[in-house]
């Protein structure tokens, strides 16, 4: 059996809600690793893998906002 990361399962378990799938326009086949998802052309899963990502680097609330609100800005 693969080993799955803590931080993918993360991912997997927020992706998978309903209203977000609906809201950014994906399917369950469409929720990729973490690794991928940093990468993801689509904003809602691009930007769930950054909160995942810089939460489990211990990144603060404040640094966390400027980043995504950068990402946003530069990609909505």
């Amino acid at each position: 059996m693969a080993y799955i990361k803590n931080t993918d399962k993360m991912l997997q378990a927020v992706l998978l809600n309903e209203r977000l799938m609906k809201f950014g326009n994906y399917n369950v086949s469409d929720i990729p690793k973490i690794d991928q998802a940093l990468d993801s052309g689509n904003y809602v899963i691009n930007v769930v893998a950054q909160i995942i990502k810089r939460t489990n680097e211990d990144a603060s609330d404040k640094e966390l906002w400027k980043e995504v609100n950068e990402y946003l800005k530069r990609n909505v």
